[in-house]
């Protein structure tokens, strides 16, 4: 029996239809099932709720119902230009407190051999104002008697562990988010490799490749981060989470090895290639708005007239500028007064402490909207990387003065790539700023490295915030727990890094080289008892 073409040709349209309608319903969910999310954000770091703060938003824009534990609320201004209604606060702010913007003051900022240690101390003093000033609050300890039930939780995963005592409240499952790069602590806890001959931890500025005093540097100070986490901070965060959770939780370690999934502010055209479990996922420019916004007019008119270039100077948030030492404020303003360029900067008081001609100064600046200028031709930052990927994502080239934490670690970052120059705060002088602002505008390749770099990093198979929304919803729907956990976390750290087999094949070679010589030795002293050994041996006395 023949059949016509076109049937022939129409069954196959079907049929083709038929098998992509089975696939998807494999793969894509069609439920549109709405949950409830409680996020809880105890830092009081700004840049790092901002990475945060888009994914929220979005899962309320979804129809998810969201209630957020931080210490940024959504602001009136926010609530006017975007209602949403399933999205509700819990704020820990004191008004006496405050939050960290403008806080750190630059003249206790050294860069020494032991800075990480030192930034590990300030890392601590921050998780006890967290642990005792967020948990101790009224608005949670109110939350904590209602009777409200969650399908997920959404943390921070950074310095401290006391906050993970909601997950044991509410017995839900809880999903990680990380503002930086994961901590060498939280490798630990999700049994993720950390293979330390090539990828630097976080503590350092170490430039890739690793020559052997930099992988010697990353092995001793790896270590003694996990061991001052493991041994101080876990037991000081028990201590707090006890006395809001009550004495049944947990430890904190046990809850910190459930996490379902970690999403991290990392691309690896960026920060390098490096293996990750399934469930820790890059989500870097989660923060990056979707449209370039018009600036306000005076910006507007003097980047516009700016056509030998501009450079754009932002310290971030945190960073109080104004309380630089007199000999590096000198060093700065004498440079940026004196290059031919047009300089726009982000200075946290009303004016500088002379007038330069050619500098604009805001207490704040529309950062990704005024990068976006064609004018705009340098970033001259600390490495914080909100800012740097900002950077990326456009295609700028920098100079990077990191002064703190993770800044040194993504400034050379950005150095290996070709895209910066990286110039610690300790080592900034009149003469070395001009240098690097010299270098980075006059020499073409660092623009070239730049826009390259720019491809790679927004060449993806899909947004961050997408990427960020699925998995957020994956782990909802009770996907995560059984299929991505690391077997490796049940497992003795001699048993992960198989000493135990190495101690039974060392001792098992040494027994075999020994049972052979003693073999040897054996068959030796028989061949000498032979008959033939005995006659030769005759002789050679009648000879004497």
């Amino acid at each position: 029996m023949r059949i016509h073409p076109f049937i022939a040709l129409f069954l196959i349209v079907v049929f083709s239809t038929c098998s992509l309608t089975v696939n998807q319903t494999i793969f894509v969910n069609n439920t549109k099932t709405k949950y409830k999310i409680l996020g809880v954000f105890g830092h009081l770091g700004k840049s790092h709720f901002i990475v945060f703060k888009p994914l929220l938003e979005e899962l309320a824009r979804r129809g998810h119902e969201l209630t957020v534990i931080s210490y940024f609320p959504r602001t009136d201004n926010d609530k006017v230009k975007e209602p949403l209604p399933n999205y509700k606060d819990i704020s820990l702010v004191d008004p006496k407190v405050g939050i960290f913007v403008n806080v750190v003051d630059l003249k206790q900022m050294t860069h020494t051999w032991f800075r990480p240690l030192k930034e590990l101390f300030t890392l601590r003093m921050m998780a006890d104002h967290a642990c005792d000033k967020g948990l101790q609050s009224s608005a949670v300890k109110e939350f904590l008697q209602s009777d409200e039930k969650f399908d997920l939780i959404l943390t921070e995963n950074f310095n401290t562990d006391c906050y993970l005592g909601f997950a044991h409240r509410f017995k839900v499952p809880y999903m990680s988010l990380s503002s930086h790069e994961i901590m060498p602590w939280t490798n630990m806890d999700m049994g993720n490799s950390a293979d330390l001959s090539y990828i630097p931890t976080i503590f350092l500025g170490l430039i890739r490749p690793l020559d052997f005093f930099d992988r010697m540097q990353n092995v001793l100070w790896t270590i003694i981060s996990k061991a001052v986490y493991e041994y101080w901070f876990r037991s000081v965060d028990q201590a707090f989470a006890n006395k809001v959770f009550g004495s049944d939780l947990p430890k904190l370690k046990k809850i910190a090895q459930q996490s379902q999934a970690l999403l991290i502010n990392t691309h690896k055209s960026l920060h390098g290639n490096r293996p990750h479990l399934p469930n820790i996922v890059e989500i870097s420019g989660l923060h990056i708005p979707s449209k370039i916004n018009s600036l306000p007019k005076d910006i507007t008119d003097f980047l516009d007239n700016a056509h030998e270039g501009v450079l754009y100077f932002n310290f971030g948030s945190m960073i109080k500028m104004s309380s630089a030492s007199q000999e590096k404020l000198d060093a700065i303003l004498n440079v940026i007064g004196s290059i031919p360029r047009k300089v726009i900067w982000k200075w946290e008081v009303d004016e500088l402490p002379r007038k330069l001609d050619n500098v604009m100064v805001k207490k704040w600046l529309p950062q990704f909207d005024v990068m976006n200028h064609p004018n705009v031709k340098c970033f001259l930052g600390h490495g914080g990387l909100l800012g740097l990927t900002e950077a990326t994502y456009v295609g700028l080239p920098m100079v990077l003065v990191p002064v703190f934490g993770d800044q040194y670690y993504n400034a050379a970052a950005a150095k290996t790539r070709g895209v910066a120059l990286m110039l610690p705060y300790s080592d900034l002088t009149e003469e070395s700023l001009r240098h690097a602002l010299n270098e980075v505008f006059n020499n073409t390749s660092y623009r070239e490295n730049a826009q390259r770099l720019s491809k790679a990093y927004r060449d993806r198979p899909a947004a961050p915030l997408e990427t960020a929304v699925w998995w957020t919803e994956y782990i909802a729907r009770g996907n995560g727990a059984p299929y991505f956990r690391s077997d490796s976390i049940d497992m003795s750290w001699y048993q992960s890094y198989l000493i135990d087999v190495a101690l039974v094949l060392i001792i098992s070679f040494a027994v075999l080289i020994y049972v052979l010589f003693r073999l040897t030795k054996l068959l030796l002293s028989l061949l000498k008892e032979t008959p033939g050994s005995q006659v030769e041996k005759k002789k050679k006395k009648k000879e004497n």
